[in-house]
């Protein structure tokens, strides 16, 4: 059984869910993971790897013992075997997936996200963003290197497509086949101690898993048994779903004599390299996803917010020229903190929403046949043009130009609605409350 002192096990929270195969456990269920050189081999992960126990023995510090008297730090899950950081057992969870089409801009609005996110909630919501673990957010940290750390600044990036195995997922054997399971990525959010809510820090951190799937994972036929990654859709308290102007020929005729952006170009050149599907398939097969995990009718509305992220703004901003690219965010007198603009977000919403049922009416039908809240969001993950590689065809981005816009929006908005307290709105009388606490508690 989970041991430890009296003032850390009152840290413990009742229940945890894994991050990996989303099977719900009590702390003292928890399995524990061997450090010593000679206990490997386990059952489920295979013989390279660590052997997994249920401790009889704890160090003062409420650590497991091993059979060979070796300190054990780290945990894992009961059902699958797999590593669940300790911060899980002591902070709340918040699922939230993301999903789109192949090369619809996933990888780098992910990449843009994660380090507007690093900068603006410290700067503006005295809220302090972490890596729960290096090694599981290692494809960022890399994405993040290329885009907005590269000493190279005139030469053009281009971050590797999802795939649908690989580093981002683990197999488990689950008797009689092997199951892949995916990694998310994972964050520690955490009121700094100037936030006006520090002194209940412990009541609202929060630790994010975010799941990213290949557009792949999302064709017809594709969630099996033994391939179940996409069944974190039912699990989470947010769905960003990210549709791809540049890969609809309805938006590129309309921005025809709008915009030279190369991505608005005819795709004919690129389809040897780049599989377009229609967005709307990849949509309702997630929507009818989550309808079977999550138990729901077919003609019930999903409880939880669906967030359509447009991708790719640079290259069709001019069909909206009155939609400004101003962070919404407004100052709270005589602090330094900020709220959301909910009004302003909303307004932007609308007129995205309005174009999008001109344009793609499917996607919009869809949408508002499956959830209780949608919000449509316009990202840049670059903020300006690629540029064409003349040998290869191939589109990337110069360091230098990278300029995201709005792509925080979307995950802050997230978090206001499920991190109760963390990022405040104002704007409109459900969230001007939320606004007033900060000038409250100051």
């Amino acid at each position: 059984m989970l041991s430890a002192p009296r003032n850390q096990a009152l840290t413990l929270l009742n229940a945890v869910t894994c991050p990996h195969c989303w099977n719900a456990y009590a702390p003292e269920e928890s399995l524990w993971i061997s450090e010593h050189p000679d206990l490997l081999g386990d059952a489920k992960l295979g013989f390279e790897h660590s052997k997994r126990f249920l401790p009889s023995r704890f160090t003062a510090r409420g650590d497991a013992i091993d059979e060979m008297g070796q300190y054990a730090t780290r945990m894992a899950c009961p059902n699958c075997h797999l590593h669940v950081p300790r911060s899980m057992y002591q902070v709340p969870s918040l699922f939230f997936s993301i999903f789109g089409a192949p090369a619809c801009g996933k990888s780098y609005f992910l990449t843009s996200m994660s380090w507007k996110l690093r900068q603006t909630l410290p700067k503006h919501f005295a809220v302090s963003l972490s890596d729960v673990d290096a090694e599981t957010n290692s494809r960022i940290h890399e994405y993040e290197e290329l885009q907005f750390m590269n000493p190279d600044l005139d030469t053009p990036v281009a971050l590797a497509k999802t795939e649908e195995q690989g580093d981002m997922y683990d197999t488990v054997d689950m008797g009689d086949h092997s199951v892949s399971l995916p990694r998310p990525f994972m964050f520690n959010l955490t009121p700094l101690s100037n936030h006006p809510r520090y002194k209940r820090n412990r009541e609202i951190s929060k630790l994010v898993c975010l799941y990213d799937n290949a557009g792949e994972s999302f064709f017809p036929g594709a969630d099996k048994t033994v391939n179940p990654v996409t069944r974190h859709l039912a699990c989470s308290k947010c769905l960003f779903f990210c549709f791809d102007p540049t890969q609809d020929t309805r938006f590129r005729r309309a921005c025809e004599g709008k915009t030279d952006d190369p991505q608005m170009a005819s795709r004919t050149s690129r389809l040897a390299r780049e599989t377009s599907v229609r967005q709307d398939t990849i949509l309702l097969e997630a929507i009818q996803r989550v309808r079977r995990h999550a138990g729901l009718r077919d003609d019930e509305l999903h409880q939880r917010p669906l967030v359509i992220i447009v991708t790719k703004w640079d290259a069709w901003k001019n069909l909206l020229p009155d939609v400004s690219t101003a962070e919404p965010y407004l100052p709270v007198e005589g602090t330094k903190f900020c709220t959301l603009d909910s009004q302003r977000i909303k307004e932007t919403s609308d007129k995205v929403g309005e174009l999008m049922s001109d344009i793609c009416p499917e996607i919009v039908a869809a949408a508002e046949g499956f959830s209780t809240s949608l919000t449509f969001i316009p990202v840049s993950a670059s903020g300006s043009s690629p540029t064409v590689d003349p040998a290869t065809g191939a589109l990337g981005i110069r360091p230098r130009d990278m300029q995201p816009y709005w792509v925080e929006i979307p995950m802050l908005m997230a978090l206001h609605n499920w991190a109760g307290g963390l990022v405040a709105a104002t704007g409109d009388s459900s969230a001007l409350e939320d606004g007033r606490w900060m000038m409250e508690q100051l």
